[in-house]
Formats: C-alpha cells, sequence, structure tokens
C-alpha cells in the first residue's frame, strides 16, 4: 500500500523528488570530482619526491635529514634495496641523497638543497608544444609510473643517464641568478663534518612547480654521490603500482630497517584530504535538510487530505502502529526512489562528462590544464542513499503521529 500510495500524485511526487534528484545528482558529481582530483594529488605528491615507501638509515631522518642527511647514511643500501624490490607491486627501487649548496652566477648568489636521484627515475612535464598557448592543454603522452614527477620542463632536458655535472635550475632560482639554459653555475656544498666543496654544473634545464623552483634543483645520483664524497645513500625509495599495497610493504620489511609510508610523509595532503571529506559532508548536510523540510511539508499534506482513509483503517481495525509504519514507509519509499534517481543521474552525467573529455583543472598562470575526469564510485551510493531514506523517513514521522493520535470518528469528521 505504501509503494502504491506515492504514484496516486505523480506530479506532487514529482515535484517532492525533484529537490532530492537534483542535489543528489550534482553531489555525485562533486564527489567523482573531487575524489578524482585528491587521486591525482595523492599520486602527484607520492611521487614529486617521497615514493609510496621510504627507508632511511636512522629514524631521525625525516625530521632532520632533508638539510643534514650525512648523519644518517644506511649500513647496507644495498639489503635494503634487495628487500623493496622483492616485495609484489613494487615497480622501483632506488636511492636518492641532496646536498645543501649556495649557488653562485657572475654577482649574485642563492642558496639552494639539491635533490639527487638516478637519471631514469627523473621525469619532468614537457611543456606546452610549439605555437600553442602558454599554460594550455597537457603532455600527449602520460607520464611514466615508476619515476618521479618533479615538475614542468620550461626549457632544456634532465640529465641522462652518461651527463654528469648537469643542473635542473628551478625558474625562480635561475631568474634571481640571471642565468639561462647552458651557463655554468657554480655550487659550494657542504660535506660531512661540515667540508666544504665547490664544483661547476651546467644548466641543462630549467623547471616550473610552485613553492619548490626558488629553492630545490636536482642533479643526478652519481654526480652527487661524488660531489659530497660519500659512498652511502641516506635513504632508498619504492614506487608501488598502487598505494593501497603500501601498508603491506611496510609490514613485509625486516623490522630492523627504519621506514615510513607516504601517509606518513606527506602531511599536507592528509589535511586536504580532510578538508574536501568536511566540504561534502557539509553539502550533503544542506542538502538533506532542504529535503527534511520539502518531504515533510509533503507528508504533512498526504496526511491531512487522507484523514478520512486513516478514519476508516482505524475503524476496520488496523492497529496504530501498523498505520504509524505505513505513512514511515511511504516517505521512505519517496526518499529511495529519489535517491535512486538523483544517484543514477548523477553517474549518468559524470559519464556524459567523462566522455566530453572531463572538467578542466590548472595548478595556475603558466602551467598546463589538465581535464579531469570523474571517479564517483560505490561510496557515492551507500554515503548519499542511506541518508536520504533515512531523512525521508524521519520527515515522514511527525505527520505519522498526528494522524495517529486521532481517534477514528475525528478522522472521519475531517472533509
Amino acid at each position: 500500500m505504501a509503494w502504491r500510495n506515492i504514484f496516486r500524485q505523480k506530479r506532487r511526487t514529482l515535484i517532492a523528488l525533484s529537490a532530492l534528484i537534483v542535489g543528489l545528482a550534482g553531489l555525485v558529481v562533486f564527489q567523482g570530482y573531487i575524489a578524482r582530483m585528491m587521486t591525482n594529488f595523492r599520486d602527484g605528491t607520492i611521487l614529486s619526491g617521497l615514493g609510496h615507501v621510504q627507508v632511511a638509515g636512522g629514524e631521525g631522518y625525516w625530521e632532520s635529514g632533508e638539510y643534514d642527511p650525512y648523519k644518517y647514511l644506511l649500513a647496507d643500501p644495498e639489503s635494503a634495496l634487495k628487500a623493496l624490490r622483492s616485495q609484489p607491486g613494487v615497480l622501483a627501487a632506488f636511492p636518492s641523497t641532496g646536498f645543501t649548496s649556495i649557488a653562485g652566477f657572475g654577482e649574485k648568489s642563492v642558496t639552494l638543497l639539491v635533490k639527487a636521484y638516478p637519471a631514469e627515475r627523473m621525469y619532468f612535464t614537457p611543456s606546452a608544444a610549439p605555437g600553442s598557448p602558454a599554460g594550455s592543454g597537457s603532455p600527449t603522452a602520460p607520464a611514466p609510473a615508476d619515476r618521479f614527477r618533479l615538475g614542468l620542463l620550461v626549457a632544456g632536458a634532465a640529465p641522462g643517464p652518461e651527463e654528469r655535472d648537469c643542473l635542473v635550475l628551478g625558474e625562480t632560482a635561475a631568474r634571481i641568478l640571471g642565468a639561462k639554459l647552458g651557463d655554468v653555475v657554480t655550487l659550494m656544498g657542504i660535506l660531512p663534518a661540515g667540508a666544504l666543496n665547490g664544483r661547476d654544473f651546467r644548466v641543462s634545464g630549467i623547471y616550473r612547480d610552485a613553492g619548490r623552483d626558488k629553492i630545490f634543483a636536482f642533479t643526478d645520483y652519481a654526480t652527487a654521490m661524488d660531489f659530497t664524497l660519500i659512498d652511502r645513500p641516506p635513504v632508498v625509495h619504492a614506487i608501488l603500482d598502487d598505494a593501497g599495497r603500501t601498508d603491506a610493504v611496510l609490514a613485509a620489511l625486516p623490522k630492523d630497517l627504519p621506514r615510513r609510508g607516504w601517509k606518513e610523509l606527506a602531511p599536507f595532503f592528509i589535511q586536504v584530504n580532510t578538508m574536501f571529506a568536511g566540504f561534502l559532508q557539509v553539502i550533503r548536510a544542506i542538502i538533506l535538510i532542504v529535503t527534511l523540510f520539502i518531504l515533510g511539508n509533503t507528508m504533512n499534506r498526504i496526511v491531512f487530505e487522507r484523514m478520512r482513509e486513516w478514519g476508516t483503517l482505524r475503524a476496520i481495525g488496523v492497529p496504530r502502529r501498523s498505520l504509524l509504519a505505513l505513512v514511515v514507509l511511504e516517505g521512505s519509499f519517496l526518499g529511495l526512489a529519489g535517491s535512486a534517481l538523483g544517484i543514477a543521474f548523477g553517474f549518468a552525467l559524470s559519464r556524459i562528462i567523462n566522455l566530453c573529455g572531463g572538467l578542466p583543472f590548472s595548478q595556475g598562470a603558466g602551467f598546463p590544464v589538465f581535464m579531469i575526469k570523474l571517479a564517483p564510485d560505490a561510496r557515492a551510493v551507500w554515503l548519499n542513499a542511506i541518508p536520504a531514506v533515512a531523512t525521508a523517513a524521519l520527515a515522514s514521522l511527525f505527520p505519522a503521529r498526528r494522524a495517529v493520535r486521532m481517534t477514528p470518528a475525528e478522522c472521519l469528521r475531517q472533509i
């Protein structure tokens, strides 16, 4: 009876459900956009130089090793690399090092934190093709999954496997120094025990990355090891085929190896992800509050118009609790129908947007505009359907209590 009742006034039912359908469809689209954007942000954070797993020479490396890596050199880096490479899902495991330096060119100087990875593990996103608008478009080929993505290449190229004493300099640092592609920059770096070493580096590339291209520069691992006069790296990285494998890889490593997973290494991502999750909760709450008032008003009118029907049911012996359940079920079915249609419409709309190329996203002026395809998943169903049905049931509860409190005679006297 409750299911049949929602079709008695089709126009009213459609009006009552329209807000829920439109709201949930928009929520599914927004949730799919946020999910894909946060997945890309997570992968970009991991591949910006962290890796899914890091193994270092000591726990203190993750607090102070960025600026003083020599205190935490690995005792046996080959064993750590072997342990990582033996784990399922590991695409690449490799060492890295770095050093703090003062870069000088002409009469100007700047402090740089030089990071060094094997040349085959460094990847810089190519800039827009010649003739295309600056800052538009995206790379035609996807970035390799087993390399660190270190920024947008403005000019030149990263050092090749056989090249030495080459430097990929940040755009901001290059502008401060007045250095251009092919210029020779002198680095004065700090060595173990506070010693200094100086060497000329050729600027083989200039990259752009908001927030990093003033401080960070990159060279190949072999050059950095030779420059710093060390024979062991402070840390090794592992890149996995799936971020979900991180905990399993961490648990499988020998207990004596200090290790960290990407969640511990990327607190900013966790904060941003939590913030967007809060946005979704607020938007969902607003939609549900609107639904509560609309369906509450609809159910109130339904109860009022069917007073004689409720009186007749009571007169033939229908218990109060059955009548209460009938009205609440009718409201729940309205919520179920609205959530099903809204979520289905949201998935269909997401599919259409994806077929059109996705929604644009840009990191700012001068960076490529990426098209993000929406990724709503099963969570978009139950996270939206269950609250919607519960809200609809709540909206019908108060009108239903009004109906069951009246006597059959009072109900039958209603016009």
